[in-house]
């Protein structure tokens, strides 16, 4: 059985430059992709906490090559899954510190920080 509901999902991935996320470009303005979400591993997914507006995202480590198999993750009538691939397709990876000085929503901000100090953490540990 899986897990489903509607959540921001954050893509990242490590590079030379350091953490990044995959950003989706609506208009002139980035954002975080999002929708329902299935996912019949929970495991493989860092849930975030909700913000204060009850918004929740979770974060899945994947790259290029996996993006098509994350967007089958985004389970969502057909008229709107279409609309949602569009999206995807107008994405980039950029470095966290880029993301943040882009106009996101304040809670994809506050994701994104958090996202940020769970890596840094999960990092840490590993170098003991």
């Amino acid at each position: 059985m899986g897990l489903r509901k509607k959540v921001s999902l954050i893509i990242y991935r490590f590079r030379e430059r350091g953490l990044e996320v995959f950003l989706t470009r609506q208009s002139d303005e980035w954002g975080l992709p999002g929708g329902d979400l299935q996912a019949n591993n929970p495991s493989e997914l860092i849930e975030l906490e909700p913000t204060a507006d009850q918004e929740e995202a979770v974060a899945v480590e994947g790259d290029w090559h996996e993006i098509p198999s994350l967007k089958q993750m985004l389970f969502e009538d057909a008229g709107e899954l279409a609309g949602r691939l569009v999206e995807m397709e107008s994405g980039a990876f950029l470095t966290v510190k880029e993301a943040l000085k882009e106009r996101l929503s304040p809670n994809q901000v506050e994701f994104l920080r958090e996202l940020r100090d769970v890596i840094t953490d999960r990092n840490s540990v590993r170098d003991l």
